[in-house]
């Protein structure tokens, strides 16, 4: 049955008060304001972090003011559709599950779920031989990787630049909820929603955060110790490889360093989604615009979490 799904995370995630939340993101935003999506380029996606806002809300504003810029420029006036891939934290299960409730609720007002369309990609997903089932209310009230992107998804629909009328009754979301997945799994959900990337209406949010090191995350690998002797500086050396191979769009290089370093890249299977839905698009871009972190570790008690932000764009 479609519910409205409460924004369980405000109040502790990121500010429950509207005008608090607005501040917030004015703030990151006026930082990430150095530069647009190229004209003679077209949005495709972003890829976002998802921890609280305080950690990794500068980082995700890198990503969303690009976007802003775009759905209220010429390009992106034709943009009805945001498709939110997001790894699930609360529940093992494989394939992907589909969001059943009505709209997503924010400080900012509530954002519509085109049920229509996510119906419709869980029936090819089906087809194509991919488990499938509905995500439950608990699951997504509980689950914060597709909820920690709509605060400013929120604020990017309900507040326009320059006096344009705000999108936010245009734009509806498309959440799917990324489970267990085989690479071949992974790539028969990437063809599925092939077209969905090729559509000009759409646009895609890859929810990750990129390395959880330290014990309490049962992650203490120390990537190439002969070169990076420092624990931080291996760290940032180990994400920026897994950034460099998807700017270029290197798939076998990118699997071989996942399996090599298992990185933990909560959203690394939303990611390969992208990776193998944009395989035939020789004109797709991925450029990382912003990396930072929870802390810098310094030895084996310390413990971080990385955040990166990345534009999908392609040239026209």
């Amino acid at each position: 049955m479609a519910y409205s799904r409460r924004a369980t995370h405000a109040g502790s995630w990121y500010e429950a008060s509207s005008a608090a939340l607005k501040s917030a993101i004015e703030g990151y935003f006026a930082v990430a304001s150095k530069s647009s999506v190229n004209e003679n380029e077209s949005l495709i996606g972003v890829i976002s972090p998802h921890a609280g806002i305080s950690y990794s809300g500068m980082t995700a504003a890198h990503a969303y003011v690009k976007m802003r810029d775009y759905i209220y420029g010429p390009k992106g006036s034709c943009v009805t559709r945001i498709f939110v891939l997001g790894p699930s934290h609360v529940k093992w299960f494989d394939g992907v599950e589909v969001c059943e409730a009505r709209q997503y609720e924010t400080p900012f007002g509530p954002v519509c779920v085109n049920s229509a369309v996510a119906g419709g990609v869980g029936q090819a997903l089906r087809s194509a031989g991919v488990p499938v089932g509905t995500m439950d209310r608990s699951t997504d009230e509980e689950e914060h990787s597709i909820e920690m992107q709509l605060p400013f998804l929120a604020y990017v629909l309900n507040y326009p630049p320059n006096g344009c009328p705000p999108a936010k009754d245009r734009i509806e979301l498309v959440p799917l909820l990324i489970g267990d997945t085989t690479r071949a799994m992974e790539e028969a959900i990437g063809v599925v929603l092939a077209e969905h990337f090729r559509d000009k209406q759409n646009l895609f949010v890859m929810s990750s955060d990129f390395c959880h090191w330290g014990s309490r995350f049962r992650y203490t690998y120390h990537y190439e110790r002969e070169k990076y002797p420092e624990i931080g500086d291996a760290i940032i050396a180990m994400d920026h490889e897994g950034m460099r191979l998807l700017e270029g769009r290197d798939v076998e290089g990118w699997y071989r360093y996942l399996s090599a370093t298992k990185n933990t890249i909560c959203g690394r299977r939303p990611i390969s989604v992208a990776v193998a839905a944009l395989c035939a698009n020789k004109k797709a871009k991925v450029s990382f615009v912003h990396y930072s972190q929870s802390n810098r570790c310094r030895n084996l008690t310390d413990s971080s979490v990385s955040y990166a932000a990345a534009v999908i764009t392609e040239d026209v």
